[in-house]
């Protein structure tokens, strides 16, 4: 199945008919004209893929019919208290077309309207947006996020105690960061120096692969602000501006806020707090090995945007408000799904970063359990195998020297690291026996593993001897 400009997911519900107020609805409808864009939105980031959120899977007609049929689709989007999604309740005409739907006897395929689907969409008039020159001031915010940050994490309303980021440079203008968050994605967030605008400069490129929507976004320096020991950068939405997505992040010392606010593409606007994180620099030496070995910070173009990003293709017809790039089809690459995306920067175009395939061989005992993979800078088990543990759980510094940290669905018995930062790991995957999602007592680990990653390496390892009872 392909779907061009990734479901229209991020952009069919941008200034939909449905968005004007509840009486001027029309009276028709539809899973395919107004419930589906719904669901992709705001619902498929944990309700699809190997391993749903409650076991909810919101990927069809029938998945979403049968879930308001049983009531609690309906109840969980209205409900103030536990709403669905977590970060607040959807806007009230949203809610509506559920119970609209409901009333209307569940009708599957909309009639179209002449002029195309019947979905309208306003006109956006981007902002003109000022990027920084960091040949005054700003160039400090790429040595600034060099560092393995560890702390809380508040992602859609969901915290997080404990939550880390691993940003070092792979090139001399170039950081990045990387989240694999396993069977449902990933997440990176890089900043690099460019041409944009006619100013020397930089952007952030954001996004990664979610239950198999490939999107990236891109975001402009265009804010700085210094304090007595602490800096702020702000970054924007390089096409929308400040009103459709930022980021704002707060240094201080070892000390690092990261906040991004986003209005779903101008659906919710004015943009809402979508992530939080504060946390603490540590082990800084993993940056500073990155740093000599590509020769960081230098203050040279790392990717020329200086004529401008080219134009997205979300779709026939639908209004660009984002310099967003999108696409979903199954059975293709990173690297294609990029191509068809129309991204300007493709994996295939990071300098330095490797792949590494892990596949583990499950026995009977573990089938039907998730498994957490971790890459660490020590070693969480010992030669024979357990974990490495007081009061019976993993050391907390041991824990605190996770780089990467995916789960893997019971049904997977492979995954691969995408854009890994070369240098030396531990390995280890553990049999998560009792669901809690942490290396605990019962868990089944496997002798301490040992990895060197070479930049550019495709490498892959398999985990054979998953057999150690905690």
């Amino acid at each position: 199945m392909k779907i061009k400009a990734s479901f229209l997911a991020l952009a069919t519900l941008l200034f939909l008919v449905a968005s004007a107020p509840a009486q001027e609805m029309r009276d028709e409808v539809s899973y395919s004209n107004d419930i589906k864009p719904l669901v992709e939105n705001f619902c498929t980031t944990c309700h699809a893929g190997d391993d749903p959120e409650g076991d909810m899977v919101l990927t069809s007609y029938a998945a979403v019919r049968k879930q308001v049929e049983k009531g609690e689709l309906l109840k969980r989007v209205n409900d103030v208290e536990d709403p669905m999604p977590e970060d607040g309740l959807l806007p009230k005409y949203m809610r509506r077309l559920f119970q609209l739907w409901k009333d209307g006897g569940y009708l599957n395929v909309g009639k179209k309207k002449s002029g195309g689907s019947g979905i309208q969409y306003a006109k956006f008039t981007p902002p003109d947006i000022v990027p920084v020159d960091i040949n005054l001031k700003g160039f400090d915010l790429l040595r600034n996020m060099q560092g393995h940050w560890v702390g809380a994490l508040n992602l859609m309303g969901t915290d997080h105690e404990w939550w880390a980021f691993d940003y070092r440079a792979i090139s001399p203008s170039h950081v990045f960061g990387m989240f694999e968050g396993g069977t449902i994605g990933n997440l990176f967030t890089s900043f690099f120096v460019t041409e944009f605008k006619g100013k020397r400069t930089i952007m952030a490129r954001n996004g990664g692969i979610l239950n198999g929507i490939y999107r990236t976004s891109y975001f402009v320096l265009d804010h700085v602000q210094k304090g007595r020991g602490w800096t702020y950068y702000r970054l924007v939405d390089a096409y929308g501006g400040e009103g459709i997505m930022y980021m704002e992040l707060t240094i201080a010392g070892n000390q690092l806020e990261f906040n991004s606010y986003t209005s779903r593409f101008g659906l919710t606007a004015p943009p809402k707090r979508h992530m939080s994180f504060k946390g603490q620099r540590i082990h800084p030496e993993l940056a500073a090995k990155a740093a000599r070995e590509v020769g960081f910070p230098k203050n040279v173009v790392a990717f020329d945007l200086s004529k401008g990003l080219p134009k997205p293709d979300w779709g026939k017809g639908v209004t660009q408000s984002s310099a967003s790039y999108m696409w979903q089809e199954e059975g293709k690459s990173l690297v294609e799904l990029g191509k068809q995306a129309n991204d300007p920067i493709r994996i295939d175009q990071m300098p330095h970063v490797a792949k590494l395939k892990v596949t583990v061989q499950r026995d009977a005992v573990m089938r039907g359990k998730k498994l957490q993979m971790y890459l660490s800078g020590e070693a969480l088990t010992d030669r024979q195998g357990r974990l490495i543990k007081r009061y019976g759980y993993v050391r907390e510094e041991l824990l605190n020297t996770l780089l990467l940290f995916p789960e893997i669905s019971a049904k997977q018995n492979e995954f691969t690291f995408t854009y890994l930062h070369p240098g030396k790991y531990f390995l280890t995957v553990v049999a998560d026996m009792d669901g809690d999602g942490l290396p605990s007592p019962g868990d089944i680990t496997h002798p301490r593993m040992e990895l060197n990653v070479r930049p550019k390496s495709d490498g892959s390892v398999t985990i054979h001897n998953l057999n150690v009872r905690n």
